[in-house]
């Protein structure tokens, strides 16, 4: 169900199905987790940057959007929503 989630579907690193296990253990929480994890994706791709050449554009900043949009998501699910970990929305 957590890979659905968070659109890892390969039981391969950082996200096998261990790593995960374990996580949902300490979180007690699907959402919880889901929310780490879009999170921790947010920081991945926070240095890509928009590319157009040759009459073709990848908007590659949309990734880091997107995935802080899925951690508002699932934060707002858990049940520490009413007074856990806030993120902002970054302007790049």
């Amino acid at each position: 169900s957590l890979r659905l989630l968070i659109g890892e579907q390969i039981d391969a690193e950082p996200y096998t199905d261990a790593a995960l296990s374990a996580r949902i253990d300490a979180a007690g929480d699907l959402n919880t987790v889901a929310a780490a994890v879009w999170q921790e994706k947010a920081a991945k791709y926070a240095d890509l940057v928009d590319i157009s050449e040759g009459g073709s554009s990848r908007k590659m900043g949309d990734l880091h959007e997107q995935a802080l949009n899925m951690v508002l998501h699932f934060q707002s699910l858990t049940p520490a929503a009413s007074g856990g970990t806030r993120i902002r929305r970054l302007s790049r």
